[in-house]
């Protein structure tokens, strides 16, 4: 495997993880180890907005943390981020701010808070490879977990999977895992058409 490969490859890794532990996120905002993880996972991605979008995430879902002990991990990460943005940040480690549920430090990789004051506008902002890729790794994930009838960590990767089309309006990855798992005899339940509905309502709203 040539170098290019093995960056694409550890790129690809590192998305996914960070993918893994938004859905985490969202379903326990206050868990500081998910979001350490998370900005883990961003450290090693060549763009700087996951990691931003991410670090935003953390300092608002543990903000009861933030004064008092969040000077290691901001020295990890405040070169990779623009100085305007390390000083957001900075003024919030120093209680001068709190980030609020809006935030100009979000970015549209946050999954707690917005970037803009039109949350639903930003949570349409998934790009079609985002939701593909997302949508594989469903897929594979549940199929295997099903070959070694793993039934807890199905329902634990559906719920998950769930709170991710919901947050992020994400009617793609949905669609597309719907009709995989469908060619494979998958047994869907309620939740299934409980998540398929909000989507569709949410939809109805916009237009």
């Amino acid at each position: 495997m040539s170098d290019v490969d093995l960056i694409k490859e550890n790129e690809k890794v590192a998305h996914r993880a960070f993918r893994f532990y938004s859905r985490k996120v969202f379903l326990a905002p206050n868990n500081r180890h998910f979001h350490e993880q998370r900005i883990n996972a961003a450290l090693l991605l060549t763009e700087r907005e996951p990691l931003q979008g991410a670090v935003a995430d953390f300092f608002y879902g543990c903000w009861y943390d933030i004064p008092y002990d969040v000077n290691n991990l901001f020295i990890r990460v405040k070169d990779r981020l623009y100085p305007h943005i390390q000083q957001g940040f900075r003024d919030c480690i120093d209680k001068k701010r709190y980030i609020q549920r809006n935030s100009m430090l979000a970015t549209r990789w946050s999954v707690l808070i917005s970037p803009s004051l039109n949350e639903q506008k930003q949570r349409l902002r998934i790009s079609s490879d985002d939701a593909k890729e997302i949508a594989k790794d469903i897929t594979t994930e549940l199929i295997q977990a099903r070959d070694d009838k793993d039934w807890g960590t199905i329902e634990q990767i559906e719920n998950e999977f769930f709170a991710h089309c919901i947050a992020r309006n994400d009617r793609l990855a949905f669609s597309l895992v719907w009709f995989r798992l469908g060619k494979s005899d998958w047994q869907f339940d309620t939740r299934w058409d409980d998540c398929q509905q909000h989507l569709d309502q949410t939809i109805a709203k916009s237009i």
